[in-house]
């Protein structure tokens, strides 16, 4: 056989093992590329859910400031609180937050909204008697779960943002 033949025969197989490389290499690179798009992802993801967390957690503390100081209203208070800690998975976690579950969960079968203002006079006046005498029930319950809050959550959180923000020269 040719000498030649040889030669181009190695050459061949040493350009098909540089492409091959080559290759390989983009492809680790690809690879890498995207393992740290999706850590990236991950901690951006983190960092949002802790910011969400966050707010929850303020909106807790603002809807049990408002409940305690008589601005809203048992129920309303139970059924925001209620969603709240559950989105921070605390409702069956705490017996705190239990109550505010049970009540929402009493009052649940109550139109809200749109429902409400299709209901009649009488009705409403109804469901109004009856949410009130199922507030009464949970009254004590709620307003002690509430205050239970806000002492827990300003001794976690001396340093954090205020309950509310002061508008106008400091």
């Amino acid at each position: 056989m040719n000498p030649f033949f040889y030669t181009a025969l190695i050459v061949s197989a040493a350009l098909i093992l540089l492409l091959l490389g080559g290759y390989a290499f983009f492809l680790y690179l690809e690879v890498r590329k995207k393992n740290l798009q999706q850590k990236q992802s991950a901690i951006a993801l983190s960092e949002e859910l802790a910011k969400r967390q966050i707010g929850h957690q303020n909106s807790i503390r603002v809807i049990a400031s408002a409940l305690v100081q008589g601005q809203v209203g048992l129920t309303e208070a139970a059924i925001r609180i209620s969603r709240l800690s559950s989105l921070l998975n605390l409702a069956d976690n705490s017996d705190v937050y239990q109550v505010f579950s049970q009540l929402a969960q009493a009052t649940s079968h109550i139109p809200i909204l749109e429902n409400w203002k299709q209901l009649s006079r009488k009705e409403q006046i109804d469901f109004d008697k009856e949410r009130v005498s199922i507030e009464d029930s949970f009254r004590d319950f709620i307003l002690s779960s509430a205050q239970k809050i806000l002492d827990l959550q300003s001794s976690r959180s001396d340093e954090e943002s205020p309950l509310f923000y002061s508008v106008g020269k400091e």
